[in-house]
C-alpha cells in the first residue's frame, strides 16, 4: 500500500490519500527504521496514515477515525504481501511474520542473517530488501 500510495501522490499530487493498515506501523516485514523512513516520506508527501484499526466500509466511527467522516470516494484493498523465498536455506527465514513466516532474516546492513544466531549468512555478502526481508 505504500508504494501505491506513494505512486499515486507522485503522478497525481492534488489527490487526498489516506493509508490504512490493521497491523501498529506501515512495512511490517521491514526493520523499524525503514518503515519509519517511509512514514515520514509519507507524512511530508501529505498522505495520512492510520494503523492498529480493522478496515469496516460500513462503519461511521472506522471512518471517523482515519479523518474521513463522509467515507472515502475510491477503495484500493491492498493486502497479503507474500513472500517467494522457497530458494533460501531455512536457516535464514523466519518462524514468524506476516503469512506465518518464511521471510528473509536481515540486520540493519540488510545483510541476510542466520535466523537464531544473528550471525551473517553467506560471508556477510549476501543482501536482501524489499518485499522478500524481515529485520531480525
Amino acid at each position: 500500500s505504500v508504494e501505491w500510495a506513494c505512486e499515486l501522490c507522485h503522478f497525481f499530487p492534488h489527490l487526498q490519500i489516506t493509508v490504512c493498515d490493521f497491523l501498529p506501523r506501515c512495512l511490517g516485514p521491514l526493520p523499524e527504521a525503514a518503515a519509519q523512513y517511509c512514514e515520514n516520506y509519507m507524512a511530508r508527501m501529505g498522505i495520512r496514515t492510520s494503523y492498529g484499526l480493522k478496515f469496516d466500509r460500513q462503519s461511521r466511527e472506522f471512518w471517523e477515525k482515519v479523518g474521513l467522516p463522509d467515507g472515502a470516494a475510491k477503495i484500493y484493498i491492498l493486502s497479503g504481501v507474500k513472500n517467494s523465498n522457497y530458494f533460501m536455506p531455512r536457516e535464514t527465514l523466519s518462524d514468524r511474520g506476516p503469512g506465518g513466516g518464511g521471510w528473509i532474516m536481515v540486520n540493519v546492513q540488510l545483510q541476510v542473517v542466520e535466523r537464531h544466531s544473528g550471525r551473517p549468512w553467506g560471508d556477510g555478502c549476501v543482501f536482501a530488501v524489499g518485499d522478500c526481508a524481515i529485520g531480525s
